[in-house]
């Protein structure tokens, strides 16, 4: 089958993937936000820091996502993937820095205000596969801005509703979920590999599942509670992309420096 048709009938199914997810949403009615979803069963403190455990398990994706900007920022990408891919990671350590912070005093604003930017970065990342595989404009300047701001405004109303409805940032939240049975990442990439993708989508399931067995995970290890291991998933997977991002630039490093040889015996 022609690529060019391949790529159209994914945005269609993307397309009504997407409208069927809103509409389910719709018709569920109001999801709110739960205590529990703040309230974290390790609440031990460290050296007088309150939450140690999961304040502390924030900053490998500060730390991570600050990593993935400065690579992605510099990798031998066009600028329509390197945008989008830059704009995950910046959100990422945003995601971070606000559940660090939140973290040393629990409750439902500071709750939103990380997620929010996780979910934002979720929608960086499949903005970014989509620029890859399926036509660049997903990534220019445009579409990028909207979509964040999308994001931003769906996290500003669930913040002014007092988490009475958290369906907004739902529907961002499982955006890049949809690529995987809508076949996006099937397409040929130049710069990523499917597996990529695979690796990426499982560990953002893994870091789900971890936060729903917070306690379970804690009493299991007796350390480290889920939603700690939810925080440093979350970093391996902004930290995968980052690798690929320094792999395509030491690749493309030598490539450079031939060319310059060529160019100076000549």
């Amino acid at each position: 089958m022609d690529d060019s048709l391949v790529r159209r009938c994914t945005l269609v199914l993307l397309g009504a993937m997407a409208l069927a997810l809103a509409t389910g949403l719709l018709a569920w009615g109001p999801v709110p936000l739960e205590p529990a979803a703040w309230r974290h069963a390790d609440t031990r403190p460290w050296l007088g820091l309150p939450n140690a455990g999961n304040v502390l398990a924030s900053l490998p994706q500060i730390l991570v996502g600050w990593w993935g900007w400065h690579v992605t920022r510099n990798a031998p990408w066009p600028a329509a993937v390197r945008r989008p891919w830059a704009a995950f990671h910046l959100c990422t350590l945003a995601a971070g820095a606000l559940a660090l912070l939140y973290h040393l005093q629990p409750g439902p604003t500071g709750w939103i205000a990380a997620h929010t930017a996780l979910c934002a970065a979720f929608a960086m990342l499949a903005l970014g596969a989509l620029a890859e595989r399926v036509d660049a404009r997903f990534g220019q300047t445009r579409p990028t801005v909207l979509l964040l701001l999308g994001v931003l405004l769906s996290g500003a109303v669930v913040v002014t509703g007092g988490g009475a409805d958290i369906r907004p940032l739902l529907l961002f939240e499982l955006l890049p979920v949809l690529l995987l049975p809508a076949g996006a990442i099937s397409l040929p990439g130049r710069w990523t590999r499917t597996v990529d993708w695979v690796v990426m989508l499982i560990g953002y399931g893994l870091a789900r599942l971890a936060d729903l067995h917070d306690a379970r995970l804690l009493a299991a290890t007796g350390g480290l509670g889920g939603h700690a291991l939810m925080h440093l998933l979350l970093a391996v997977v902004s930290g995968w992309l980052a690798y690929r991002a320094l792999l395509a630039a030491s690749r493309a490093a030598p490539d450079s420096q031939r060319q310059a040889s060529l160019n100076t015996a000549g």
